[in-house]
């Protein structure tokens, strides 16, 4: 399998591998009955493994009620052996959003975040309405069609995670750490609210170009939700306030120091307001 040319199944010709994992790796591959190149999800024949790959097949075959473009949801083409090997059929994408990012830029303007998030919020819509979430949602699991296409068209990848609604027991922790949501780091009940709660952090991501929320342990995560939350309510409070347009309402330079948000502050440098009638007015500097 690691050989390039090498055939998977009966019809899949190894042409790169374009990425590895625990599970095994996934493989460019060009289907000679079709002609047409897609990517082989390559999964061991390892007990464990083979489990979930069973798990994400089933989940697959009820995504398939759901059109792939319309939704924005990766086309499945089915599966086959290679040997002791399970192989997931899809079709084909660019580079996942991670990989732009970086290749690119490290975050996106608004104008540019705008269509991609609606099409990732409509994917989950759409599965969430047939009783599915995804558990593992993330820019390395959402994929760039044509990275030279704008607006950037996505769609949601990677089911290995995903379960039904109905089944998820109390206490499973899925997903990657820095996007859990905190109940389920809790081990609390949740539902299809903690792929919302990723897609929010995407969101914070792909307009600043950091992950709020690092940690490698929930406590961490958990840390940082806590001391973050209010802090980013202010902070937005205060943005909205200076950004007023109508100039009446603006609110001025010393109401500014005197928000919330700087409330928490430890040290606290105060600066005297200068007075005209004492000599501490502003002064006027000339070039020498």
């Amino acid at each position: 399998m690691e050989e390039r040319r090498s055939t998977l199944g009966s019809c899949h010709v190894v042409e790169d591998i374009l990425g590895d994992g625990s599970f095994g790796v996934v493989a460019k591959c060009r289907n000679t009955k079709t002609n047409n190149i897609v990517a082989v999800k390559v999964i061991r024949g390892k007990e464990c493994f083979v489990h979930s790959a069973i798990a994400e097949i089933a989940v697959l075959r009820r995504l398939q009620c759901l059109d792939s473009d319309t939704c924005s949801i990766v086309q499945w083409n089915g599966f086959f052996f290679d040997k002791e090997n399970i192989c997931i059929d899809f079709e084909l994408l660019d580079q996942s959003l991670r990989d732009y990012l970086d290749g690119t830029k490290s975050r996106l303007s608004v104008g540019e975040l705008r269509p991609v998030l609606h099409q990732v919020a409509t994917a989950l819509s759409h599965m969430h309405s047939i009783g599915i979430m995804h558990m593992d949602l993330k820019p390395d699991n959402i994929m760039v069609v044509d990275r030279h296409q704008h607006p950037l068209k996505v769609k949601l990848i990677d089911f290995g995670m995903a379960h039904p609604i109905s089944v998820v027991k109390q206490g499973a922790c899925m997903g990657t750490m820095y996007y859990c949501a905190p109940e389920m780091l809790l081990g609390a009940p949740f539902n299809e609210c903690i792929d919302v709660w990723a897609l929010g952090l995407i969101m914070a991501e792909l307009a600043t170009g950091c992950i709020l929320y690092p940690g490698q342990a929930p406590y961490d995560v958990i840390r940082f939700v806590e001391d973050d939350q209010s802090d980013q309510k202010l902070f937005i409070s205060l943005i909205k306030s200076t950004l007023t347009l109508d100039v009446c309402n603006r609110i001025k330079a010393r109401e500014v120091l005197e928000h919330q948000f700087f409330a928490s502050m430890s040290l606290w440098v105060t600066l005297p307001v200068p007075s005209p009638d004492k000599g501490g007015g502003l002064r006027q500097f000339h070039p020498t």
